[in-house]
């Protein structure tokens, strides 16, 4: 999977702007059950930081995603033979 971030110089005018009016932050290719797995143990430890709770109230607008988490951790055990024993021994949240 081709990740890419783009800095623009306005976030609130530039939502939907092509990605070439930004600058090119960051890019990077790595294969699927990688990047899952890396956005799965991010999304946990935001959960475990700030609990649900505690997100709502920083993030405002949106609850935390407890059952795209949920789903993404039953994709990433069931597809991707990740080694790492906390995909294993997490808890569903």
């Amino acid at each position: 999977m081709s990740i890419a971030i783009y800095r623009f110089p306005d976030v609130t005018t530039s939502w939907d702007a092509p990605d070439g009016t930004g600058t090119l932050s960051w890019s990077s290719t790595q294969p699927r059950s990688v990047l899952g797995h890396a956005v799965m143990e991010a999304a946990e430890t935001v959960l475990r930081l700030h609990g649900e709770a505690g997100y709502q109230k920083k993030w405002v607008l949106h609850p935390f995603p407890v059952a795209a988490l949920q789903d993404l951790r039953r994709m990433h055990r069931r597809g991707d033979d990740c080694r790492h024993a906390q995909c294993w021994d997490s808890s569903e949240y």
